[in-house]
């Protein structure tokens, strides 16, 4: 049950996305509510979780994996484009990872609310796959996505305790650290962008619409986790 949920709202997410981008105001809220709750997944769900299991040295593997999007893109100066699509993909590896640890949540023997923080989650990932990789890697990967998340989530609660002693493991540490600096790197400069030349996330701020959605991100991230108690 769920696990159909989680999939309910990992799919539900392009639906809600696709129709709300059809009104400027809608479109703005989504943009809100997306950006930040991404960025409060990766700030607050993720890195402290790794760092947790990596110690120190998944601090270094974080600071390696901002870095590596600007390296990345010095590195392929002439194919701007396919180094975006190389760090999509990382971002994709990235929440496939991430989708593992919350099919633990989904587990039995997990608390309820634990789970249903998850599946709530799920509806933000959904809306950034389809905001992200469909638009700059194409319907296939973004459906690929999809799968994969589906089926890590599903061969999780399938597996049960040989995956938690994976999800323990501190290289997996040094791996979401290291994805998660890369996601930072696309949550605060965008997906297709110009250093010197994009118009910054936070230029939004002015419209209210976005911080409607910002708020609702905040909300994700922060209360859902707490309605429990």
């Amino acid at each position: 049950m769920l696990l159909t949920l989680s999939i309910v709202a990992l799919l539900f997410g392009p639906i809600i996305y696709t129709i709300g981008r059809r009104n400027a105001i809608a479109r703005q809220v989504l943009d809100g509510f997306i950006f930040i709750t991404i960025a409060g997944i990766v700030t607050v769900n993720i890195i402290p979780a790794a760092l947790a299991g990596g110690g120190n040295l998944a601090l270094v593997f974080l600071v390696l994996g901002i870095a590596f999007p600007v390296i990345l893109e010095r590195s392929f100066h002439g194919a701007f484009h396919r180094a975006h699509a190389l760090v999509l993909a990382l971002a994709a590896i990235g929440l496939v990872i991430h989708s593992i640890l919350d099919g633990i949540a989904l587990l039995p023997s997990q608390t309820s609310d634990l789970a249903y923080a998850v599946i709530l989650h799920r509806l933000p990932v959904g809306m950034a796959i389809w905001w992200s990789v469909r638009p700059n890697l194409g319907l296939p990967a973004a459906l690929a996505a999809f799968v994969m998340i589906i089926g890590a989530t599903g061969l999780t609660i399938l597996l049960g305790t040989p995956v938690i002693e994976l999800a323990e493991a501190r290289s997996i540490a040094f791996v979401q650290a290291f994805i998660s600096g890369s996601l930072i790197h696309i949550v605060a400069f965008g997906i297709s962008h110009d250093h010197d030349k994009h118009v910054e996330p936070v230029a939004k701020f002015q419209d209210w619409a976005y911080r409607v959605g910002i708020l609702l991100g905040l909300f994700i991230v922060f209360t859902t986790p707490h309605l429990h108690s």
